[in-house]
């Protein structure tokens, strides 16, 4: 029976240091680019919005080379906006941050967006900082 209370309390002590954010039951919503096309140039001008949304302001080149490879194209960030060369309507791209969302921001053992990228060696490392679950990503 000491046992039990001793796991209890444990299990208690251990709960009360977990972040707050943890318990909420907010639902993430993938955040929608805004898209505008000069020439032959494709802006998203709310990069900074989306990068603070996923969480990825430290990342930023990660996202952006993302989208650059997928698109098979080169990207620059430019004053809080990012650039593509050549012509991509806003449904490609959201198609496109919705797959590096589902891949690379949401935690697979909880579902939370509250996830960092670590570089362990060569090997990129997805943390889920709500529930500690970490796991490989390509």
């Amino acid at each position: 029976m000491t046992s039990e209370k001793d796991y209890l309390a444990t299990l208690k002590r251990a709960r009360k240091n977990l972040p707050a954010h943890v318990f909420e039951k907010s639902r993430f919503q993938i955040p929608k680019a805004d898209v505008f096309k000069e020439g032959n140039k494709t802006w998203i001008t709310d990069w900074g919005r989306i990068l603070k949304i996923l969480n990825r302001e430290s990342e930023s080149d990660h996202l952006a080379k993302h989208l650059a490879r997928e698109f098979a194209t080169s990207s620059t960030e430019e004053r809080g906006r990012l650039c593509l060369q050549g012509k991509f309507s806003g449904t490609m791209i959201n198609r496109e941050l919705e797959t590096y969302v589902k891949e690379f921001v949401l935690c697979e053992e909880c579902g939370k967006p509250d996830t960092k990228l670590a570089k362990e060696g060569r090997i990129l490392i997805k943390v889920c900082e709500a529930c500690g679950a970490r796991g490989a990503v390509k």
